[in-house]
């Protein structure tokens, strides 16, 4: 099992001194790109760093806690534009696309991500094998769980868009690049926003 959650960040710098300051490994930065692939209300996701990746199935664990919780399998791809393909040609069809660059280390048998995404800034991601470590986690860092976040970056960032759609108006950049194949976000509605 894996117990998750995501706290806002105003900046980066404070996180990553305090991480260090308690001997976290650091394990590197690196851009990702999350396709989501579905057929029939399964999903899979095809996490592509460079040209190999990882392919991964999550299922959601019910749960009175504050906290997302899923029994995950992944592996190693080599190829994850061929994967892609294969999916494809199966009848899966691409869905979601996120982008975002991480910071990863490791502390307490568990790991805090560092994320930067698309407008929205920093957040910070811990993950852990159990709730009780997880929370510890965030306690030992200096963030408060009860004002963690629960919800994908994929919900976050619909919501920063609802949120700030003035702001995006007359904006010549495609705000949207990453949801082309959303039903809520047809080409019209992708033209209205923009301008």
């Amino acid at each position: 099992m894996e117990y998750e959650i995501k706290f806002k960040l105003d900046k980066k710098k404070d996180i990553t001194h305090r991480l260090r300051q308690l001997g976290a490994q650091d394990l590197g930065r690196k851009k990702e790109t999350d396709i989501y692939l579905t057929l029939n209300n399964q999903a899979v996701r095809i996490r592509r760093i460079g040209k190999e990746g990882l392919i991964t199935i999550k299922k959601f664990m019910p749960t009175k806690k504050r906290v997302k919780v899923r029994q995950e399998i992944q592996t190693k791809v080599e190829d994850t534009r061929a994967l892609i393909e294969i999916f494809k040609l199966c009848g899966f069809r691409e869905f979601r696309k996120i982008e975002k660059s991480r910071h990863t280390f490791k502390l307490d048998q568990g790991l805090v991500l560092i994320d930067r995404l698309p407008f929205m800034g920093y957040f910070v991601e811990i993950e852990a094998a159990s709730f009780k470590r997880m929370k510890n986690i965030a306690k030992i860092i200096g963030l408060d769980y009860n004002k963690g976040i629960i919800s994908s970056y994929l919900n976050l960032f619909f919501s920063y868009i609802i949120k700030n759609v003035k702001k995006f108006k007359n904006s010549k950049t495609d705000v949207l690049p990453l949801f082309a194949r959303e039903e809520a976000f047809s080409k019209k509605n992708r033209r209205e926003l923009n301008g």
